[in-house]
């Protein structure tokens, strides 16, 4: 637990890096359950606002690298100035951190513990609103959640039943118990 201590806010963004691995075309689907088992460890015994960075960063590496077709698309496609895709870009990255932020935040400072609560249903639970939340609020970007990495897998047969936010859940308590 020391080197994660130690360590946390650099291995917060590789890890969220890796979670678009989970997504096409990579589709490297365990990463969707191991790479939020590892920010619940990384979230584990901080003060809200240490939380609340390691869950932007985890966040800004899932989008930086899962969105990098915005670029493409305002630059390239768009005739864009470099700067303005850049800038779009980033405010994206940044709106979006800030929903795993404000996540982060609230577990360190209201779901404190380790309790079966708090592992079973408070991050499951708090992770699957911030995606339902990302996808309307502000943004309307649903883009990358959890469940949408999982097309081409078992899990893909629950969606009709379940939804997206509903695989995200499997998973999210996938990555509890992976992390516990």
């Amino acid at each position: 637990m020391e080197f994660i201590a130690r360590w946390g806010h650099w291995l917060a963004f590789p890890a969220g890096l890796a979670l678009a691995l989970a997504f096409a075309p990579a589709s490297v689907v365990v990463l969707a359950f191991l790479c939020p088992a590892v920010l619940f460890l990384l979230w584990e015994g901080l003060d809200p606002r240490a939380a609340a960075g390691r869950g932007f960063l985890f966040t800004a590496g899932t989008f930086l690298a899962g969105t990098y077709w915005l670029y493409h698309s305002i630059h390239l496609i768009g005739q864009a100035p470099i700067w303005v895709a850049l800038l779009l870009m980033l405010g994206l990255v940044a709106i979006m951190g800030s929903y795993t932020a404000l996540l982060g935040y609230a577990v360190a400072r209201w779901g404190r513990g380790t309790g079966a609560l708090r592992w079973m249903v408070l991050l499951p639970a708090g992770w699957v609103l911030t995606e339902w939340l990302r996808g309307w609020f502000l943004s309307g970007f649903p883009w990358l959640s959890l469940g949408y990495s999982q097309t081409d897998t078992w899990l893909a047969a629950l969606a009709p039943v379940i939804g997206v936010y509903g695989i995200s859940a499997l998973l999210l308590i996938g990555a509890v118990a992976a992390s516990v």
